[in-house]
């Protein structure tokens, strides 16, 4: 099975919602009965959800890129690597530029996202 590189995976979009990153997303995670989807919140009505049911931000990449630090000292890249994509952390004063945290992963959603997650720890965001 092919994981959807579309949005966070639903591990990560935890992770996210425990560390208190609130990202606004056009998708989310609904979980229930062990089941797992991603669906749209335009079809969703949040009043009408029962206390079973599970239900997570799934940020697209570009969502995820707006909640990243941004300006002329910070910047944020994401790179295609040969083994998946690696997001990192960019401290323009310095120069060369360095980098000062650099996250890998097969989805480059994930990857932005556990940058998010690093930066949060960090106090960065």
């Amino acid at each position: 099975m092919i994981e959807n590189q579309h949005h966070v995976s639903l591990p990560i979009a935890k992770q996210l919602a425990e560390a208190g990153i609130v990202i606004e997303s056009e998708y989310y995670w609904h979980t229930h009965d062990g089941k797992n989807w991603v669906c749209d919140w335009r079809n969703f009505d949040h009043r009408t959800v029962p206390a079973e049911f599970q239900v997570f931000p799934a940020p697209i990449a570009t969502e995820l890129l707006e909640r990243l630090p941004d300006g002329c000292r910070y910047g944020v890249n994401l790179v295609k690597l040969m083994s998946g994509y690696g997001a990192e952390l960019t401290d323009y004063t310095q120069m060369p530029y360095k980098r000062l945290e650099f996250i890998q992963d097969k989805n480059p959603c994930n990857a932005l996202a556990l940058l998010a997650l690093k930066l949060k720890a960090d106090n960065l965001i």
